[in-house]
């Protein structure tokens, strides 16, 4: 009788529990949230950790009523930090909002940043692209020629990518915009 009890109880805290996670058990996270021993499943939702600490309450019912004393004691540890683990993690859901709003945040400010830094490259490049086209239009010996035919080729190729890499930053920036007004 006093074993029912304690299950009983158990069993509240878990729909309690339940309850809690409701609201964002079908949420995915970026990665899964627990420690891979805790909890069998890959899951990155709290519903699919629910549902697991559920069944390991059947299966504690079950050795109970076998009386498997050692089985009884591992499912009891288990289910303990199960809930524990998925309580900590209802409770920290604003705290992730925010992060993740955060980390949003800094991703923008880096692409705008990198903009930058390769719209500054591209008009370096293209300087030295100049200089070398005038350097290459005052020269007359054929070997200096081509060999400053061989560096303005190699600065073309980098001029090129450079312009190449400012259309996917630009893109890049574009899609995240939109996503923010969607």
């Amino acid at each position: 009788m006093k074993i029912q009890a304690l299950l009983d109880a158990l069993k509240k805290q878990i729909d309690e529990l339940e309850t809690r996670v409701a609201p964002i058990k079908d949420n995915e996270f970026s990665h899964s949230r627990f420690d891979m021993q805790l909890f069998s499943h890959k899951s990155t939702r709290l519903g699919d950790c629910q549902k697991e600490l559920n069944n390991l309450y059947q299966q504690l019912c079950n050795s109970v009523t076998l009386n498997h004393t050692e089985q009884v004691n591992f499912l009891t540890e288990k289910i303990v930090h199960q809930m524990q683990a998925i309580s900590r993690e209802i409770s920290t859901q604003s705290l992730r909002e925010k992060e993740s709003s955060f980390t949003k945040k800094k991703e923008q400010v880096d692409l705008y940043e990198r903009l930058s830094q390769h719209q500054d490259y591209e008009r370096r490049l293209q300087a030295m692209v100049s200089e070398k086209e005038l350097q290459l239009s005052g020269l007359t010996d054929h070997r200096l020629q081509h060999q400053c035919q061989k560096e303005l080729a190699t600065l073309a190729g980098r001029l090129y990518r450079c312009r190449q890499a400012l259309l996917r930053i630009e893109k890049a920036i574009e899609h995240q915009e939109n996503q923010y007004f969607e």
